[in-house]
């Protein structure tokens, strides 16, 4: 199967409750939403195409056996192959996704990021079956309105991010919490452009 990719890299995890583990990131080529504040708008374009074999020749160079699908969008493209063939292999396979496509993969963890935009495929922004099967989800928060749009439903943690580490935007989500205590929200900065890795 061929898979379009944008690149394959290994880092820190720098966002949500993983944060700080090291991981082998694919980064899928394409998005469904295309969001205004997306820090990763050079993964729309169409990527380069790779058989799984290749990916996996690429991500084997690390010697590490947990490696992230994200985006773009990776919920696009055949990925239940590629993560079962990941998983035959031994590795720990998790996904970030916006949400709005869903397919019944049993990944080792999901990171669903809902987005306003989202709401042209569904009421909350992001497919509602992801509700009993995500560890986390993930808001990024670009104004004080985008409290509004979160979920109330879920009972998994939360995590509320201020869009490129916004100071501004930072005390929003803290003057929120502290008038609104939530115990599964939480307020996370993106920890690798802190300190300036990829």
């Amino acid at each position: 199967m061929i898979y379009k990719i944008t690149e394959i890299f290994c880092s820190i995890c720098g966002e949500g409750l993983l944060q700080g583990i090291p991981v082998i990131f694919i980064r899928f080529s394409g998005c469904n939403l295309k969001c205004s504040f997306c820090d990763t708008k050079y993964a729309w374009a169409q990527g380069k195409e790779f058989k799984e074999d290749e990916i996996l020749k690429r991500v084997e160079k690390f010697n590490y056996k947990r490696v992230c699908f994200t985006g773009g969008e990776p919920y696009l493209q055949e990925i239940l192959y590629l993560f079962k063939f990941f998983k035959k292999k031994n590795f720990w396979v998790s996904v970030e996704t916006n949400g709005t496509i869903w397919k019944d993969i049993k990944f080792d963890w999901i990171t669903v990021s809902p987005k306003k935009e989202g709401r042209k495929y569904h009421k909350y922004g992001y497919d509602e079956r992801f509700i009993k099967v995500a560890n986390e989800f993930k808001y990024v928060i670009t104004e004080k309105d985008d409290l509004n749009f979160i979920d109330k439903r879920i009972k998994k943690p939360i995590i509320l991010q201020p869009v490129n580490n916004s100071k501004k935007i930072s005390r929003i989500i803290v003057k929120f919490l502290k008038e609104n205590p939530k115990e599964n929200w939480y307020l996370r900065i993106q920890m690798h452009k802190i300190i300036n890795i990829k």
